[in-house]
């Protein structure tokens, strides 16, 4: 005999993730996410928009405290705004200058690539 389909319930949208991580997302506590995952509540539309932005990478990471988007482009704390062409360009350089670096024959080049990037870093 095979297993009844008709008595399982459908995936909830929080499998796979932690209570704890769900609770964080959504501004809850742990209990009131596990009762979500397990089924025994029911989130509320705002949680469920909170959970699907963190979910699908649109909301901004600690490391970008301070950082907004207004306007289509991403502000940092000194107000400077920074366009999408733009971030993708300092990639572009960034990537063209390694390669400079890495074809450089005495080393001095590479020698200030990687210290440019410590000063990125810190």
């Amino acid at each position: 005999m095979g297993t009844r389909l008709s008595d399982s319930r459908p995936l909830s949208i929080f499998y796979g993730y932690p209570a704890e991580l769900v609770a964080q997302w959504c501004a809850v506590s742990v209990a009131t996410a596990r009762g979500w995952k397990e089924g025994r509540r029911k989130p509320t539309r705002q949680a469920l928009k909170l959970f699907a932005l963190y979910a699908n990478e649109q909301v901004l990471t600690p490391q970008f405290r301070g950082f907004r988007v207004r306007k289509g482009a991403l502000v940092d704390p000194a107000g400077e705004a920074l366009s999408a062409s733009q971030i993708g360009g300092y990639s572009m350089i960034l990537q063209f200058a390694a390669e400079l670096a890495r074809s450089s024959s005495d080393g001095q080049d590479r020698a200030r690539y990687y210290q440019l990037l410590e000063r990125l870093q810190a």
